[in-house]
């Protein structure tokens, strides 16, 4: 038996977009590491990123034949693979759609919360990677001080990490209530100018700072079960990449209305992609109590 069903009025096309831009307003971490989704336009599941060898070394010349040695390169590529597919849906009746049929905005908050529960999955998974990072400071006893974050500056220094190109990701359980502990942090008078107001600002040394929910709780060891894996990390140290769902641009967040099998409409939301650290010195681990 043919059914004539079409729910034309909740078709994709009107509202995806909206959604879409509404997942990319809720993202943190991927609005700023590096994005390498454009390499998959024409599809794929794999792409390789070429890691330039840093081995190079001053070294005398010969002053009569002006002959160098030369250094022996091993460059290194890192294989970002596109292998996670996650979503979530909702059903809808007949019976519910005709009681809500003049109300649109109710599917699409629903849209929205699918989009936005996506938004924090793809951070998060981001964000773990973090794991990886191997400059450690801080640990889940103890509360961070000024020391310690001055600590994790001077370690990006040393390791020549650009921290004009970094950022700090903090969970807001720890900027709250250990970081915004430190005077030093959060009260400028101390050094010649005005207190700033309310004591909260979006910079730590020069630095961009997030706070964001998705930085993970540590997992064991110092990082502890209780704490969390904050990061100083730089904007090429990890990347990622969204599949291509629609065979076009990588498309993000997809909406789709699948074929009705009864009287109800459902509606589908899904991601595909793939992260990977691309370079473990590109950041440290500031590991906190709370």
């Amino acid at each position: 038996m043919t059914y004539a069903q079409t729910y034309s009025v909740f078709e994709p096309e009107i509202w995806s977009p909206r959604i879409d831009m509404f997942f990319r307003a809720k993202l943190l971490a991927a609005n700023f590491f590096a994005n390498y989704s454009d390499e998959v336009t024409a599809g794929g599941d794999r792409i390789h990123i070429p890691g330039i060898a840093d081995s190079f070394s001053a070294s005398d010349i010969n002053v009569t034949s002006g002959d160098i040695t030369a250094t022996d390169l091993s460059d290194t590529k890192t294989t970002l693979t596109i292998d996670t597919w996650k979503g979530a849906k909702f059903v809808m009746s007949d019976f519910q759609a005709a009681q809500v049929a003049k109300n649109y905005r109710l599917k699409e908050a629903y849209a929205q919360a699918m989009g936005y529960a996506l938004a924090k999955t793809f951070d998060s998974a981001i964000l773990a990677l973090g794991a990886s990072i191997t400059p450690t400071v801080g640990n889940s006893a103890t509360d961070l001080l000024a020391s310690t974050l001055e600590n994790a500056m001077g370690i990006m220094d040393s390791n020549s990490v650009p921290t004009s190109e970094s950022a700090f990701f903090f969970h807001p359980k720890t900027y709250w209530t250990e970081v915004m502990l430190n005077s030093k942090l959060y009260d400028a008078s101390q050094f010649g100018k005005a207190t700033l107001p309310y004591g909260a600002h979006d910079m730590l040394y020069g630095v961009p700072t997030f706070l964001t929910p998705q930085v993970p709780v540590g997992t064991a060891g110092i990082e502890g079960a209780s704490g969390h894996r904050n990061l100083l990390i730089h904007k090429g140290a990890l990347a990622y990449a969204l599949g291509n769902l629609e065979g076009g641009m990588p498309s993000g967040v997809r909406i789709k209305e699948l074929p009705a099998e009864a009287l109800r409409t459902t509606v589908v939301a899904d991601i595909m992609y793939g992260v990977k650290i691309l370079k473990k010195t590109g950041g440290v681990r500031i590991l906190s109590k709370r």
